[in-house]
């Protein structure tokens, strides 16, 4: 409970409020002239939800994804008859209007036509950075206005967790590194003296690229009640105020975060390219999809789970947070399509 506390995950409506600010420029342009954007995210991002939050404060319409069968069917209905309304509208799940199919990229093509050519109105549609690297070899176009969410350098992250940890009146704490109680995080109010500080955020910002989702999840899973052995016995000695808490951190390279299996090869990455390149798949149109016998995608799922590096949620497969660095070095790696973030 402390933990969710201290160290929320992103709820992203006050980034709704600046993308509204960015938006303003396009906004006050001629529909006829400009009728589509795009914003483009990496996974855990919160592009969706930012561009969730945006249009409930806006009242535009939301138009829900299409299911798998509907991609390879063509079928569109879902979109024309929701812009027949002729009010603006906000598409957050491009991702999900394509299959790496032969007969699963007709409908997202058809819709980039059109949304490009101003006959589904004035609309913001939301992408999957891996999917927008994907769409960009199958579609011939190019969103003129196109937007993406700044990545968050070690300034911006220190920023945002002293926001979580230490906004709410009454909270108290300092965040030390648990094996040379070194400073991490510090109090922005407080007038006491942190020493040295660790370089913790800036080894933190550079795994997670700026991303913030994956940042604040690997800074979840370092916080801990008690400091290594080595730091227990001056602790002891040291700590006699009670009214501040130590939360300790675990030193970066003590962390243990999710890592592909030694002996993961071309089935792995079959795998986790597809479940990126569409933002997560059930296992139905996964064993469809990839070029593997049915069997072998359960046993490569299975065996990716048992790693932390995929999830599976409402029938949905998936990969972690904690797992997507390594997954997306692997992949890269291994020279297979990645995005640009």
């Amino acid at each position: 409970r402390q933990l969710n506390r201290i160290v929320p995950y992103p709820q992203w409506e006050e980034a709704a409020g600046s993308l509204n600010e960015e938006l303003e420029p396009w906004l006050e342009l001629d529909e006829k002239n400009l009728p589509l954007a795009m914003l483009v995210g990496s996974p855990f991002s919160g592009y969706a939800d930012i561009l969730n939050n945006w249009c409930d404060q806006r009242n535009w319409i939301l138009i829900e994804p299409p299911s798998p069968q509907q991609v390879m069917n063509n079928e569109d209905s879902w979109l024309t008859e929701t812009v027949k309304e002729n009010r603006p509208w906000v598409f957050p799940g491009l991702e999900k209007t394509y299959l790496r199919h032969a007969e699963g990229l007709r409908l997202v093509r058809k819709i980039l036509d059109q949304a490009y050519a101003g006959k589904l109105g004035r609309g913001i549609i939301g992408c999957n950075s891996w999917a927008r690297a994907y769409l960009g070899y199958v579609w011939h176009g190019k969103i003129p206005y196109t937007l993406t969410l700044q990545a968050f350098d070690q300034e911006g992250l220190l920023q945002y967790l002293q926001k979580a940890a230490f906004n709410p009146t009454g909270r108290n704490f300092r965040f030390r590194q648990a094996d040379n109680g070194k400073c991490v995080l510090p109090n922005p109010e407080s007038e006491e003296s942190v020493g040295e500080m660790s370089s913790f955020l800036q080894l933190l910002a550079a795994y997670s690229r700026g991303n913030l989702g994956v940042a604040v999840d690997a800074w979840r899973t370092a916080l801990r009640a008690e400091p290594d052995q080595i730091l227990a016995e001056e602790v002891e000695k040291e700590e006699r105020d009670l009214s501040q808490q130590t939360i300790w951190v675990t030193p970066w390279e003590q962390l243990k975060l999710p890592k592909l299996p030694a002996e993961a090869k071309h089935s792995e990455a079959f795998v986790l390219h597809g479940l990126l390149l569409h933002n997560g798949l059930s296992l139905e149109w996964l064993q469809q999809l990839l070029p593997m016998t049915p069997n072998l995608v359960i046993e490569t799922l299975i065996h990716l789970k048992e790693a932390g590096i995929t999830q599976q949620r409402n029938e949905i497969w998936e990969v972690t947070r904690s797992g997507y660095p390594g997954v997306r070095q692997f992949l890269q790696s291994s020279r297979y399509l990645v995005d640009k973030f």
